[in-house]
């Protein structure tokens, strides 16, 4: 198993990295990113596990206990910022079908950065590019994100800053690295896998922990002109938490998060929901 991290200090690899690996040459892997406050990983469980159940999926073996020896060098003591996480086949021959080592390699770099919270408003718009629920890229994290890159330089240069990626049926999906959750009063509706979702971390966990809160929330399909008829628009991902849409579709949004909600995500940022 090639094993190799980088850190604050700059890049320290235990082996030299081999440009005939898989996840180099045809994307063949797989990533988690997790938000360090403190020097922790916040959601560390719900992060190894996932990463290590996407790498079952593509027939990566891979443990949990192999991900979090290798975090636990790259993250310094007391840090704040950034954590990759990243699985590949390893190296292998020629071909798609061509034989691999037998050995995955496991990368980790962290990157020291401040990031606020709650996160500035986004202004939202709609991609060309479809997303395909079927594609073992819209379930689990592998590293091929050319479709996520290329819907956001299309919005952005249309003037917005995040991408919002609808199913071919023109369900709503999620945003270009985020989910999407639509607010209606006191009720918190994402939706689901079936229509292109990706089951994020923040997304699992809100799920749960906001009905705690006094939400009620719903995995459900949404269009786009039914996202023009919520409360307010907000994103979440592991680095973000949450961050509200400002705009959407020619409407400008509340951008104000609900108390409770806030105060939920300063619980996660502060350990309380740490395993």
């Amino acid at each position: 198993m090639i094993r190799i991290h980088q850190s604050v200090s700059g890049a320290e690899n235990v082996q030299p990295f081999d440009l005939t690996d898989r996840g180099l040459l045809l994307a063949d892997g797989l990533f988690d990113t997790s938000r360090v406050v403190g020097g922790r990983i916040i959601l560390m469980r719900a992060h190894l596990a996932r990463l290590t159940g996407d790498a079952a999926a593509l027939g990566i073996e891979v443990t949990p206990e192999a991900l979090e020896a290798l975090a636990g060098e790259a993250v310094p003591g007391g840090a704040e910022g950034a954590l990759r996480l990243t699985v590949t086949r390893g190296p292998g021959g020629r071909g798609l079908a061509g034989e691999t080592a037998g050995a995955p390699t496991l990368m980790a770099r962290f990157s020291p950065m401040e990031m606020p919270y709650p996160m500035p408003p986004v202004r939202l718009g709609i991609s060309a590019i479809r997303r395909n629920s079927t594609s073992p890229t819209a379930r689990h994290k592998t590293l091929s994100y050319t479709d996520n890159i290329m819907a956001l330089r299309e919005v952005v240069a249309a003037g917005h800053e995040e991408a919002l990626l609808l199913s071919p049926d023109g369900k709503v999906a999620c945003a270009s690295a985020a989910n999407v959750f639509a607010r209606f009063g006191n009720r918190l509706v994402t939706p689901p896998v079936s229509d292109g979702a990706m089951p994020g971390i923040v997304r699992g966990w809100l799920l749960q922990a906001a009905i705690g809160a006094g939400f009620e929330t719903a995995e459900e399909s949404l269009t786009p002109d039914r996202l023009t008829q919520a409360d307010g628009i907000f994103l979440t991902n592991s680095l973000r938490i949450f961050q509200p849409v400002s705009t959407f579709a020619g409407r400008s949004l509340d951008t104000s998060l609900p108390p409770a909600l806030i105060q939920l995500g300063h619980a996660l940022l502060e350990g309380a929901f740490d395993d």
